[in-house]
C-alpha cells in the first residue's frame, strides 16, 4: 500500500525521536533532521512508508555511527517477553481452542513497536488478550489452510514479538506438523528482529530462520533476497505479522497472505477498513 500524507509527518517524527533518544546537541540534531527532510522531499506517494523509513534509518545510523539504534531496547523487549512465556504456555494448555488462542497470543506481541509509539504496555496487552475479538476474522479459512499446508512462510516483525510468534508456531507444528520458515530482517532497522537478536532463543529449534536481506521495517519485495523470495512464493501458506509487513504486501504481492497484526495508525486503519486499536486476522486475496 502506498503512503498517505500523514506518513511524511510520522516518519519525520520518528527521526526527531531519535534526536531525543540520544540527547543530540542542536548541531547534530539539525544535521539529522535536515537529512531526514531532504530524503522525504525525494519521494512521492507511489512508494510504501517502510521503503522511505529504510533510507531514513540507514542515513541516521551512518551520521551517528551506530549500526543498531535500538539494540538495547530490543534486548529488553525479548527479556520482558520471555517472562510471560511460561504463563502463556500454561494458559494455552487449558484452552478449549488452542489454535485460536495461540493466534491471540501472537497478535498480543504486536504491541511491541518503537516506530510509531515510543512506549507500550505488554503486561496490559496480555492481560486482556484472551477476551479480545478479531475485527477482521478469517480464522476458519486460516485453520482450513493449515490442514493442507506442508510448508509455511512466517514473516517476523519486532524483537520480543518473536517469543509470542514462537508459541503460535509451536502450536501449529503440534497440530499440523508443517515445516516453518521464520523470515527476519536483513539488518537492524528500528526494533525489527534480525538473526543476531534470536541468538540462543528457542525459535531456532521450532523453525528455520531465514535472513531476508530486507533493510526496511516491512517485508518489501524490492529488497528481498532470492532465497527468502522463493520461500515466500513457493510456501503453501504465508503468515504475515505486523503493520510493516502489511504495508509492504497488501494488494502488492500477488499471492494469498494471512495478516495478523494490531492496527496502530489511521492510514493502515483506512486501508484495512478497521479502527486504530483493532486486532486483525484476515486473508488478503491475490
Amino acid at each position: 500500500m502506498n503512503i498517505a500524507k500523514e506518513c511524511y509527518l510520522c516518519i519525520y517524527k520518528q527521526i526527531y525521536n531519535i534526536t531525543e533518544k540520544f540527547s543530540l546537541d542542536d548541531k547534530k540534531a539539525s544535521e539529522v533532521l535536515k537529512t531526514s527532510a531532504n530524503i522525504l522531499s525525494k519521494y512521492d506517494i507511489n512508494v510504501t512508508s517502510p521503503e522511505i523509513a529504510a533510507k531514513q534509518y540507514e542515513k541516521v545510523s551512518k551520521i551517528l555511527g551506530i549500526n543498531d539504534l535500538f539494540e538495547k531496547e530490543k534486548k529488553e523487549a525479548i527479556l520482558e517477553a520471555l517472562k510471560f512465556k511460561p504463563i502463556l504456555k500454561n494458559r494455552l494448555k487449558k484452552s478449549k481452542n488452542k489454535l485460536l488462542d495461540a493466534c491471540k497470543i501472537a497478535v498480543a506481541g504486536n504491541v511491541i513497536d518503537l516506530g510509531i509509539h515510543q512506549e507500550y504496555n505488554l503486561k496490559k496487552e496480555i492481560k486482556k488478550i484472551f477476551e479480545m475479538v478479531f475485527k477482521k476474522n478469517n480464522y476458519d479459512e486460516f485453520k482450513e489452510k493449515l490442514t493442507k499446508a506442508k510448508t509455511i512462510c512466517y514473516l517476523a516483525d519486532n524483537a520480543g514479538e518473536n517469543v509470542f510468534d514462537e508459541i503460535l508456531i509451536e502450536t501449529i507444528k503440534e497440530i499440523y506438523n508443517p515445516k516453518v520458515y521464520y523470515i527476519v530482517r536483513g539488518r537492524p532497522v528500528i526494533n525489527d528482529v534480525t538473526m543476531k537478536d534470536l541468538k540462543a532463543l528457542d525459535i531456532l529449534n521450532e523453525a528455520q530462520v531465514i535472513d531476508s536481506g530486507v533493510p526496511s521495517p516491512g517485508f518489501h519485495l524490492k529488497f528481498v533476497n532470492e532465497k527468502a523470495k522463493e520461500i515466500f512464493y513457493t510456501s503453501d501458506m504465508v503468515i504475515s505479522k505486523g503493520m510493516g509487513n502489511f504495508e509492504c504486501l497488501y494488494g502488492e504481492c500477488g499471492r494469498e497472505v494471512f495478516y495478523l497484526f494490531k492496527v496502530k495508525c489511521e492510514v493502515v486503519a483506512r486501508a484495512a477498513n478497521a479502527n486504530v486499536g483493532d486486532y486483525m486476522l484476515f486473508k488478503g486475496d491475490i
